[in-house]
């Protein structure tokens, strides 16, 4: 397994998980504390210079391992499921276009908040049908582009679409498991929704459709800081056969530079 950190690209005015800065400064320091990789958070791809992000994560000597969303709600308030349909529009194009920014990368593209709640529908069962036909659009033109969308299993004080790991296989089968779609997995969500994290992330793996795995621990800080049990969870993974890409995903509290060195030590001792 290798580890990756998470930044913000340019476009982003701030995001709480990930470290946000000059990325000249911050991606060499990510390389030198021994990460491999690099995710990024993102919120417009039009606003990105794709071709020169790259040059800088070459330079650094990392590589670039997903592109995740967090902010097309958090900043632009775009949705998936969303009251108003022009809102549901320009959520589905945003996410196209951050579909092709990630093309470009050779990786896929996560959902997690973007997805909306079912509670800003009419009803439940509209709900469900607006994310249903939101993902299908989704996913054929990631089809298109050679890349997947990402299903974030997230915690009830997020959204309430597809907490569990259980509830986000059966949506994909429903779907008829296209190739472009997956999910990951997320530490601190499957803390609050799975019974076990471990057995989660056993059940994950063994269904073929976790394709990627985000850590942080009990309290969102960087693990090691919290209370899980990651021996326990870092040996599951080796025990199912993971040997995908570990990303770190929590506060950046004290700061970032001390989180992501705390995040890789910690975690690489266990590996």
């Amino acid at each position: 397994m290798k580890l990756a950190y998470m930044a913000a690209t340019p476009d982003v005015r701030s995001m709480p998980l990930a470290w946000v800065g000059n990325l000249d400064e911050i991606l060499p320091k990510v390389a030198g504390f021994g990460y491999e990789g690099i995710e990024f958070q993102i919120r417009n791809p039009a606003e990105i210079d794709q071709p020169a992000l790259d040059r800088k994560v070459r330079a650094a000597g990392l590589e670039t391992i997903a592109i995740s969303t967090g902010q097309v709600g958090a900043e632009d308030g775009l949705y998936l499921v969303h009251a108003d349909a022009d809102n549901r529009r320009k959520a589905i194009e945003r996410f196209k276009a951050i579909l092709d920014f990630s093309a470009e990368f050779g990786v896929d593209m996560s959902i997690g908040r973007g997805r909306g709640t079912l509670k800003s529908a009419p009803t439940k069962e509209q709900g469900w049908q607006w994310f249903r036909e939101a993902v299908e659009q989704l996913v054929e033109h990631a089809a298109t582009r050679g890349n997947r969308v990402v299903l974030e299993p997230q915690m009830r004080f997020n959204t309430d679409i597809l907490l569990t790991f259980d509830e986000t296989i059966k949506f994909i089968e429903s779907l008829g498991r296209p190739a472009a779609l997956v999910f990951e997995g997320d530490a601190f969500h499957q803390a609050l929704e799975e019974k076990s994290i471990a057995a989660a992330w056993a059940r994950g793996h063994l269904s073929g459709l976790m394709t990627y795995v985000q850590l942080g621990d009990s309290n969102r800080l960087a693990p090691g800081w919290g209370h899980l049990p990651w021996v326990d969870m870092i040996e599951t993974l080796k025990a199912v056969g993971y040997d995908a890409w570990l990303g770190m995903e929590f506060t950046q509290s004290p700061n970032s530079e001390a989180c992501a060195r705390q995040a890789h030590d910690f975690v690489r001792a266990l590996l």
